[in-house]
């Protein structure tokens, strides 16, 4: 059935999802009446709404809310909808700055996640073997506005709680770019995890940003692939 969605569902899909991932709010049809949707009226979206809600891509938190993507209308996202992002000047010369005033590498590597930590708002891992792993970012992560329910920092400790026997888990499954989100994330089914895995002196290193679901995904790849090109 969504493999049949017009173009008109699509395009109120994805700026639905880059609005949400924005505002982290509930999304209404007249919050959409701009740019490349001016030509339909606020009724004419939320007819649209209402279809990809009984679709399963959208889900209506409240009563009197607007609409929120499902993990299903994430994924359908990921599929047709990420583009190719340009880091700012600024944040490209900050990572090579890192690198230049850290010849060593792995200390390079941990400043640098650092830094796409603070960048991304998410916490970022670095495994260099399948024992011997970094971590940062967490208190990026729970300044987001979801943190005000407490269910969500309970289930996010548990995270924290067996992030080392996950990275086990996984680093030798990790061989290319891989966007897991919800229940195909391995850090639980409200996160989503952006891996890449890079090479130094024939060393397998995997890097990973974890987040919540919603997370701007283009900018997040384009940041690991950026750090993946200057220290491979």
């Amino acid at each position: 059935m969504v493999d049949t969605l017009n173009p008109r569902k699509k395009k109120i899909l994805k700026m639905l999802i880059e609005e949400y991932i924005e505002k982290a709010k509930p999304i209404s049809s007249s919050e959409l009446v701009k740019d490349d949707l001016a030509n339909l009226s606020s009724a004419t979206i939320r007819n649209e709404m209402l279809d990809l809600t009984r679709m399963g891509l959208l889900y209506q938190p409240h009563t009197s809310a607007g609409k929120i993507p499902t993990v299903y209308g994430f994924d359908f996202y990921l599929e047709n909808f990420l583009r190719e992002f340009e880091l700012s000047v600024l944040e490209k010369t900050i990572f090579r700055q890192i690198k230049k005033k850290n010849p060593e590498k792995r200390e390079a590597i941990k400043e640098m996640a650092r830094k796409l930590a603070e960048i991304s708002g998410g916490v970022v891992i670095i495994a260099f073997s399948k024992n011997d792993f970094y971590y940062t970012g967490f208190s990026y992560l729970f300044r987001q506005p979801e943190f005000k329910d407490l269910t969500l920092i309970c289930d996010i400790s548990e995270v924290i709680d067996r992030l080392d026997e996950t990275m086990k888990n996984i680093f030798d499954r990790i061989e290319k770019t891989a966007v897991l989100v919800g229940n195909k994330s391995p850090f639980g089914s409200k996160s989503a995890v952006i891996f890449d895995l890079f090479r130094i002196d024939n060393q397998k290193i995997v890097i990973g940003i974890l987040g919540l679901i919603r997370m701007n995904y283009n900018k997040n790849i384009a940041l690991v692939n950026y750090i993946k090109e200057l220290v491979s």
